[in-house]
């Protein structure tokens, strides 16, 4: 690894956007000059999807499974049965939240969830980040959870970030590294090791499970060699599920069923959103970036490749509950919905440094790191492309090419495709069952009109949802990198409407 910058890195940023956009060009010119070919290709294509449904509905039902085996299990006492009481009281949990402009009532639920926790406050350090550029704001709320919270925990630290740091962008990572660096002295005047502290990072807005911090413990004990693993729990964007549009719940339903998912596939998972990390692991990977927006995801490369391939993702099936994007009405929603999309999908920024480093280090066996690159690329093209691609090319070699409509394979080809889609609506009725079943009730009970309404119209729009809230933003993101528009930090637009909490 080096300072300077990679000679290839501009054509590694470069080849994802150029990939997406031939793959959505190319079916209007096999269209002209090669309808047959399109069509037996669009078949293979949706059959591949079909399949992949299959396997995705199965793994859903599996993480549903295991989310509700984690959550009703009590950690704690798991924890005193497995290990002595000096060794689990002797682990300590630092969890960094960094704010920028949000309110005190978002601040307030989120330190709360922490105490409410099924574990030892005297075991627990909540390090408020804050930022220089909200100075007057971050003060009064340092003050106000000092004031109220001070003494129910073993430590309570604000710290704020410095603005105009030489070297950084703006963001998350230079803010939360900054803060864990400040802190990392006062834990050593503790007489704390740093093998011994547990660090969650999480957003203002986030709600973390009674089970999770309990749970957390019991897997960061039991595993042989917790150095080199993160721990990732479910985001579950549920602060809020009954007060945001039926689209934008629809959308957050998606990313948590994603994570259900992935959480399956360990060699699969990354890091989103909130995760945990050792303190020793964390010193030796200087913590996390500060040169990218997406901070997260990018954690799990820095680690891989700090560790030379020995580091691994471990999943948590409880918990940490978010807020699903509602900003002031619907238009403002939409747009903050799209702008968030675009966030967390400018990880494709991550390929160039994946490929530097997957080409570099020559410690990490071969077929791993390769295996490991090419997936990323896969999920980055794949998302930018495939619902556009389902949704539009079937009835191009129909609309532009007039001789093949003679054909009859022109007639047939509708009715299979048809057909395919057809069955892979299954994973759509499961995933409305999952749904159903997850979703957290309001005031008591689940409002069934609304459960109603969303099973009567998800099927129509859950195909535009995934175009306009998936593929676009991908696309837009990937087409940034691909011009060198690099994508600046903002943060999503947080209510205090919360009414799950």
């Amino acid at each position: 690894m080096t300072n300077n910058v990679w000679k290839y890195k501009r054509l590694f940023e470069i080849s994802p956007g150029v990939i997406s956009w031939m793959v959505l060009i190319t079916p209007s010119i096999l269209s002209v000059y090669a309808p047959k070919v399109l069509a037996v290709l669009l078949l293979f294509y949706v059959t591949f999807w079909l399949i992949r449904t299959g396997f995705m509905s199965y793994r859903l039902i599996w993480g549903y499974r295991m989310y509700k085996r984690e959550t009703q299990m009590n950690w704690l006492e798991f924890l005193k049965e497995k290990f002595t009481e000096d060794e689990w009281r002797g682990l300590y949990h630092l969890i960094i939240v960094p704010t920028y402009k949000e309110d005190l009532e978002i601040l307030t639920s989120s330190i709360e969830s922490v105490i409410n926790s099924n574990y030892p406050m005297d075991r627990v350090i909540y390090l408020l980040a804050t930022e220089e550029r909200d100075r007057e704001r971050a003060e009064y709320i340092s003050s106000e959870l000092r004031k109220i919270y001070g003494q129910k925990i073993y430590l309570f630290e604000s710290i704020m970030h410095p603005k105009d740091i030489p070297g950084e962008i703006i963001g998350k990572g230079p803010n939360i590294t900054y803060a864990a660096k400040q802190i990392e002295s006062k834990i050593f005047e503790l007489g704390l090791q740093a093998d011994k502290v547990l660090v969650t990072t999480m957003d203002s807005d986030n709600r973390m499970d009674k089970e999770y911090l309990p749970c957390l413990s019991y897997k960061y004990l039991s595993d042989p060699d917790p150095k080199h693993k993160s721990f990732q729990p479910i985001p579950m964007f549920f602060n809020n599920i009954w007060d945001v549009p039926m689209l934008t719940r629809l959308i957050a339903m998606g990313s948590s069923f994603w994570q259900l998912i992935v959480s399956t596939r360990p060699s699969r998972l990354r890091n989103f959103s909130a995760h945990a990390q050792s303190l020793e692991a964390l010193r030796e990977v200087d913590y996390w970036s500060t040169q990218t927006i997406v901070e997260d995801g990018h954690q799990f490369w820095r680690s891989y490749y700090k560790f030379n391939g020995n580091h691994y993702v471990v999943p948590l099936f409880t918990p940490i509950y978010q807020d699903a994007v509602l900003a002031g009405n619907i238009k403002d929603t939409i747009i903050e919905q799209y702008l968030q999309k675009k966030r967390w999908s400018w990880g494709v920024s991550d390929i160039a440094y994946v490929m530097e480093n997957t080409i570099k280090n020559k410690k990490i066996p071969w077929f791993d790191k390769w295996a490991n690159a090419l997936i990323l690329w896969e999920s980055h093209i794949s998302w930018s492309t495939a619902s556009i691609v389902m949704a539009t090319s079937a009835w191009l070699p129909l609309l532009i090419n007039t001789d093949f409509k003679n054909t009859v394979m022109a007639y047939n080809f509708p009715i299979v495709y048809k057909y395919i889609l057809t069955i892979a609506w299954i994973g759509m009725i499961i995933t409305l069952i999952v749904s159903t079943m997850l979703v957290p009730p309001r005031k008591g009970k689940k409002p069934v009109m609304r459960i109603i309404m969303d099973w009567v119209l998800t099927p129509l729009v859950l195909p535009l949802s995934n175009i306009f809230f998936s593929s676009l933003p991908a696309l837009h993101s990937q087409t940034r990198l691909l011009l060198g528009k690099y994508l600046e930090y903002r943060v999503t637009v947080k209510s205090t409407k919360r009414s799950n909490i």
